[in-house]
């Protein structure tokens, strides 16, 4: 072996062995005071924007507005956030950083989405993940939303593991890899909202069905029903952060397995709460970017047919405005961040239009390591009879 090549094989694994050793910095740091956010109790009932009914002159078919954002802030433990690359390049090539300082870019966000109120353009659900340290309960606050709500917290544990999994992915875990030393982050799930929400659901994963590094936070599912102006149903929403690959610091197949077995406990449960009368909309960071065997999973498995926005947007320009150019003819292989809906019985939805926000840098430095997922939805029905209530419990 060429003194070239060991050189290169030695920086290779001590630039992972680095990684590891701060996010174990990090993770100890963190330990015992993982961050609870703790918001108003259910139901909440602030109204920020009441959105225009539009009627349909000949056949009497009612529709609304309303728009979604789905965004991974990078709310990370310090020293983590620091020195991670963005996906955007730089003039040269380069991947242009983040901002190191994240407590000070989770509030330039929130003051982004206020100044967006202040022009009457701020989407009026906002789901973030990665939403860890304590600034990110600020984003609600300073973008102006009247409602909010957090996924599951540090000690909001699920069951160890499920009949799902194999005994030898079990036996296998390591702690060098953070896969035995418990859950020192909440889900980073945040949710917020223009319109009142009135029912909230947090499933977190079982505790040992992950993978690597991932296993440090307690990643589940955010569940909400929101109360729009209007809207004869409710409006379900959900929004999860699936198991990464690379950054978990594991193999890619013990990762997938990991990947796999959330997308199960996420199928389960939604299948336990299914409402077909309310219409429903997802988003999250799914971590399926070029990954065709997860993505394949999660299509095939799906209790629901999946309407995912970027594929319905790429294939139909004339009924979905974009604000960007397409890379590739599948779109959804690129990012790991995706929104997508399930009509409800009587109410569709259709996506109208799709854009990336936090997608330039500000001063030479990216907001996140994400773009945000901007997309306005329009949801119609015809004259409805004999409603039975949307959702009777507040659970």
């Amino acid at each position: 072996m060429t003194s070239a090549a060991t050189t290169s094989i030695l920086q290779s694994w001590f630039g992972r062995f680095r990684q590891w050793m701060w996010m174990i910095v990090a993770a100890m740091i963190s330990a015992g005071c993982g961050t609870t956010f703790k918001h108003e109790p259910l139901p909440q009932n602030g109204l920020a924007r009441v959105p225009e009914i539009q009627i349909d002159p000949i056949t009497g078919v009612r529709s609304l507005e309303l728009s979604v954002l789905i965004y991974n802030v990078a709310g990370l433990p310090w020293p983590i956030g620091c020195g991670k690359k963005s996906r955007t390049e730089d003039e040269y090539g380069d991947r242009i950083s983040i901002a190191c300082n994240r407590s000070a870019a989770l509030r330039d966000i929130g003051d982004f989405l206020g100044e967006l109120r202040r022009q009457g353009l701020e989407p009026d659900i906002v789901m973030l993940q990665e939403a860890f340290i304590s600034a990110a309960a600020e984003i609600p606050v300073r973008g102006g939303y009247p409602n909010w709500v957090a996924g599951p917290g540090v000690s909001d544990l699920g069951l160890k593991y499920s009949d799902r999994v194999s005994q030898s992915f079990i036996d296998d875990r390591s702690f060098w890899k953070g896969e035995k030393l418990g859950k020192w982050q909440s889900s980073g799930l945040i949710l917020a909202s223009n319109f009142p929400i009135k029912v909230v659901y947090k499933h977190p994963f079982n505790q040992w069905e992950c993978a690597g590094f991932d296993c440090l936070a307690n990643k589940g599912l955010l569940v909400a029903e929101i109360e729009v102006p209007g809207l004869p149903y409710h409006l379900r929403v959900a929004t999860t952060h699936f198991n990464s690959r690379g950054r978990s610091g594991v193999t890619d197949e013990r990762a997938l397995i990991a990947h796999n077995l959330q997308v199960d406990e996420a199928r389960d449960f939604l299948r336990k709460i299914i409402n077909r009368d309310l219409p429903f909309i997802w988003g999250g960071d799914l971590n399926m970017r070029n990954s065709s065997d997860r993505l394949v999973y999660f299509v095939e498995t799906s209790i629901y047919r999946i309407n995912e926005v970027s594929a319905f947007c790429s294939a139909n320009p004339e009924d979905c405005e974009t604000q960007f150019e397409w890379h590739s003819d599948a779109p959804w292989q690129e990012t790991q961040d995706l929104q997508g809906w399930v009509p409800g019985n009587q109410i569709s939805v259709m996506p109208l239009s799709m854009e990336m926000l936090f997608d330039d840098p500000v001063d030479g430095i990216m907001t996140s390591d994400h773009d945000a997922v901007f997309v306005k939805y329009r949801l119609s029905w015809p004259v409805l009879r004999n409603l039975s209530p949307a959702s009777p419990e507040i659970r």
